[in-house]
């Protein structure tokens, strides 16, 4: 009776009560939050549409056999088909393997290191096999830089 009197009834807190819409828009940030962070919905990469072609492309390994002549650890080691050979076992093998193909071109990529002197015996030896025609690829080793600045060679 008091409190109408001082007309305190508006101070008294009243009973909470839950409102569904908070609720319902934490759901929803949670929704978005997964279907956008997932790969379903956005899948990662960019797709690139290329144009289309009427060439149609050529097989090259049965044109192409590649060789490769490298120097490791002041030897230079051939390397043809998965084996690593010398001078001397690489005539042995050719001579063993036959006749290649006329249409067949050797592509033999060589580390700048390695000798002209190698070089021209592996041509001599392919030559010898039946290969009609030799290629030459190099690269250069990278410069190999020493502790206190100065170059490596």
């Amino acid at each position: 009776m008091r409190l109408l009197t001082l007309n305190l009834k508006d101070e008294v807190p009243k009973a909470a009560s839950l409102n569904f819409w908070p609720f319902f828009d934490i759901c929803v940030i949670g929704l978005f939050a997964t279907l956008f962070g997932s790969n379903y919905v956005i899948a990662p990469g960019i797709n690139i549409g290329l144009p289309r072609s009427n060439h149609v492309q050529t097989v090259v390994s049965g044109r192409l056999e590649v060789m490769s002549v490298n120097e490791v650890s002041g030897e230079e080691v051939i390397i043809f088909e998965e084996r690593l050979l010398n001078l001397k076992t690489l005539e042995k093998m050719l001579a063993q393997r036959g006749e290649v193909s006329k249409k067949v071109t050797l592509l033999i990529r060589m580390d700048a290191a390695v000798s002209a002197q190698t070089f021209t015996s592996i041509c001599e030896i392919a030559e010898a096999a039946g290969y009609e025609n030799v290629q030459l690829a190099t690269e250069n080793r990278p410069i190999e830089r020493s502790a206190l600045g100065g170059s490596g060679q």
